[in-house]
């Protein structure tokens, strides 16, 4: 796509390639919603398929060959690009919006992300419009009404992308080839195309024209949350990042701040970071505790308490809106907050059975971590692209079968304290998954300031949707790639856990664990909390949520999760539209 341009390469740039080209040809193909070819020959030879490029649209087909960028780089740039980790001071914003102040921003794609990135951007006094495919705005398709309907402007690539100061790519990553080959050749001398997520960068191996600045603003948790937490006066913290060979003027990083002001997220708490570690942190966390162990977790717990007789209807509202009551001290005071909610007995119990959970899944997180830092996580999931979602499409149907999903939750009243009481073995797996990402994105050279945002404080952002429409809700709003990571770990996770599930006191979910005295030894409770305290997700989330001070609570329940949910302006479909 860098060759779809009239800008002709610099010297610089040419080597570059060159030397990339030599040992990697580059992608040549399509998606399902538009077709677009990637070479990377010469600027004429691009410019001659782009104009001959069929208006119609033909079925996908897969791409003869990817260029994972990452594993272009050297060893020592490797791990230069995996720390990169600079937690950014509140007055380094107090510019606010002014590096993007009267710019004109176009955002490509109007999902939960993009939809709610544009409401906040609106709000913080950013021009923002939507270019959307012909083919949205004819058949009214979710894109356009969701624009639409919050009155935004809307018109097509041609008709609003050359004008564009800012272009925000905020498709699904399985989009971003096509939808970035198709706009770069529209967009002015030195506009700006920014990311929400560096997949297509990182794991693709895109190349952008030389005069046009890429940036990354990666809020950490779905769109919806983002445009919730603004909304309550707050934001979510957020991963920042130019793309080292993209800054040609040298005004990424204050496009960046601005952005991320704009959104919110200097309220919360900003990273400096680099696309590589965004992705690779991202990839692991969402595949891991943020989703796939919630899922795993929902569907085992919801099992487990129908095998033992407990009413579906209770069990089904204990997981539903249990992760986001646990999780939620788990926001505000970290591992240690959310044992402490436990009684005496009931936390050793937890800390026991989290220890045990670290030590059965501790390989499935190795895996996850080595397949995404090798890229052979990407190079399976881009596989599953060429493929139709065949895999993908198959785990979610499978998802939507299961006996957790397909049960409605009772009516029922469970007081905040119950959730705790009768869901012990809920929080030891809460416990497990956070400590083993963290531990696993840390091991391999993430700082962690950014493993602790991408594991620990994301991870109630998640059960919020979950208490809204269960599993279907968190896989409708989180990416693609989110969902696709979520199952592949759940396909792996449920079977490894099918003794432990088998031999686990019944009385740890869906009844009181405790119905004795508060009465333990002290010594294994001192040792117990004292392990707690030390984790060193503990140590650097204290530091963390001590910048957070704007940061409100959430009340949980079914009541509360419905009257926030009527004040979504986001119309949820499909991650997949």
């Amino acid at each position: 796509p860098h060759c779809a341009t009239q800008h002709a390469p610099t010297p610089q740039r040419t080597r570059r390639r060159e030397a990339s080209c030599a040992t990697r040809p580059h992608d040549c193909g399509s998606d399902a919603t538009m077709i677009i070819a990637r070479v990377v020959l010469l600027p004429v030879a691009a410019s001659a398929l782009l104009a001959a490029a069929p208006a119609t649209r033909r079925p996908a087909t897969a791409l003869s060959a990817r260029t994972n960028y990452y594993n272009t780089l050297s060893q020592a740039d490797k791990l230069n690009q995996l720390g990169r980790c600079r937690f950014m001071d509140r007055r380094e914003f107090d510019d606010g919006i002014a590096a993007i102040d009267g710019k004109k921003v176009v955002i490509i794609g109007c999902g939960a992300q993009g939809l709610n990135q544009g409401l906040n951007m609106r709000d913080s006094g950013c021009d923002v419009s939507y270019a959307l495919r012909q083919v949205a705005i004819d058949e009214k398709r979710a894109s356009f009404v969701n624009a639409q309907g919050n009155g935004f402007t809307t018109g097509t690539y041609d008709e609003l992308v050359p004008s564009a100061d800012l272009v925000l790519n905020l498709t699904p990553d399985k989009q971003h080839t096509a939808v970035v080959s198709e706009v770069m050749p529209m967009m002015k001398q030195g506009a700006t195309l920014a990311y929400s997520h560096g997949f297509n960068i990182v794991e693709e191996g895109m190349q952008v024209r030389d005069d046009l600045t890429v940036i990354m603003v990666a809020p950490k948790c779905p769109g919806t949350e983002v445009r919730e937490e603004y909304k309550r006066g707050f934001g979510v913290p957020t991963l920042i990042a130019v793309h080292p060979v993209n800054d040609p003027e040298g005004k990424g990083l204050a496009q960046a701040k601005a952005y991320a002001a704009a959104t919110g997220g200097d309220r919360a708490g900003v990273l400096e970071s680099s696309f590589v570690a965004e992705v690779k942190s991202d990839l692991m966390g969402e595949q891991t505790i943020l989703c796939g162990m919630l899922q795993t977790g929902s569907v085992l717990c919801f099992d487990h308490m129908m095998e033992r007789g407990v009413d579906a209807g209770y069990a089904s509202k204990l997981i539903q809106y249990g992760w986001e009551t646990i999780t939620e001290a788990l926001k505000h005071g970290g591992i240690t907050g959310m044992m402490d909610r436990l009684d005496n007995p009931s936390k050793l119990k937890a800390f026991d059975l989290s220890e045990e959970l670290k030590g059965i899944m501790r390989p499935l997180y190795v895996k996850h971590q080595d397949d995404i830092i090798s890229g052979a996580f990407s190079s399976g999931m881009m596989a599953d692209w060429d493929a139709g979602d065949s895999n993908l499409l198959k785990w979610r149907a499978e998802t939507a079968e299961t006996n957790f999903e397909k049960t409605p939750a009772g009516t029922m009243d469970i007081s905040e304290q119950e959730y705790f009481d009768h869901g012990v073995l809920m929080v030891a797996m809460v416990k497990a998954g956070v400590e083993l990402a963290f531990e696993q994105m840390t091991a391999v050279g993430m700082k962690p300031e950014s493993a602790y945002y991408e594991s620990l404080h994301e991870t109630p952002l998640i059960a919020n949707t979950i208490a809204r429409k269960k599993l279907f809700e968190m896989n409708n709003v989180i990416s693609d790639t989110a969902e696709y990571g979520c199952y592949l770990y759940d396909q792996a996770c449920k079977p490894l856990l099918a003794d432990f599930m088998k031999a686990v006191d019944p009385t740890t979910v869906g009844v009181k664990y405790n119905t004795g005295d508060n009465g333990v030894d002290n010594k294994r409770l001192n040792a117990a909390n004292a392990a707690i305290r030390a984790h060193p997700v503990e140590v650097v989330g204290a530091e963390l949520r001590g910048y957070m001070s704007d940061m409100e609570a959430i009340a949980s329940g079914a009541e509360a999760n419905a009257q926030r949910a009527a004040g979504l302006e986001w119309t949820a479909t499909s991650n997949q539209l």
